[in-house]
């Protein structure tokens, strides 16, 4: 039964990467706009955290995993997708730090994972979806080798999460202007959610009645 389990498992997850990473998601990315793939990245990463924490807490991996996957998901994917659709080279720290990351997250999984030996099967499919999957989604999304890209108005900050932080902390004007950035993204992810579940519009504008203007436009006014 684990291995008719096992092989199930196999045959959904290429599956959804056949329609969805290859099929779906470039579609996607090349009808919308980057603020858009950012909010669709941001949701996949949250949906990726949330399925490690319950990989964690079913004991599959062991108790200090739980700092490599929030390291790793947040300053390395997170701080990769607030900066989408930035492209940066080979060369750089940024690349350098992602990959490094990418890494450490892969070892942790070799160490941190129980009875690798016999649950091998499983450790590799996870990796598969928690390591690889999301990054080359991410990779899939940026417009390397598109040069008039480069040049184009976007509202990414390059910048590194860690440092935004730390400024946001110690600098009253830096925290103001990080407050705002936070609030405008939430009413823009609040008008998503209500044109995608009209119901969500009632309890919406009685919290934000300045949101009925955003609806109206689909959510281009912040």
């Amino acid at each position: 039964m684990p291995a008719v389990a096992l092989v199930a498992a196999y045959v959904v997850f290429i599956i959804l990467f056949a329609v969805g990473i290859c099929w779906l998601w470039p579609d996607f990315v090349d009808c919308s706009d980057p603020p858009q793939i950012r909010w669709a990245l941001h949701l996949i990463l949250a949906l990726l955290t949330l399925m490690e924490v319950s990989i964690w807490l079913s004991g599959v991996l062991k108790p200090w995993m739980i700092l490599v996957i929030l390291l790793c998901n947040g300053w390395g994917l997170w701080d990769a997708f607030l900066r989408f659709p930035i492209v940066h080279d080979l060369d750089s720290l940024f690349s350098l730090k992602q990959v490094c990351l990418v890494t450490l997250k892969l070892c942790g999984y070799a160490l941190g994972f129980r009875n690798v030996g016999k649950y091998v099967g499983w450790f590799v499919l996870i990796v598969l979806c928690c390591v690889f999957l999301v990054p080359i989604l991410w990779l899939t999304a940026l417009p390397i080798g598109d040069v008039t890209s480069y040049h184009q108005k976007h509202d990414a900050v390059d910048m590194d999460i860690a440092v935004r932080l730390y400024r946001a902390c110690c600098n009253p004007t830096d925290r103001a202007a990080a407050v705002a950035r936070c609030r405008a993204k939430a009413r823009s992810t609040l008008v998503v959610l209500v044109q995608a579940c009209p119901c969500l519009k009632g309890p919406a504008l009685r919290w934000d009645p300045s949101l009925a203007r955003m609806v109206a436009q689909g959510g281009r006014a912040v």
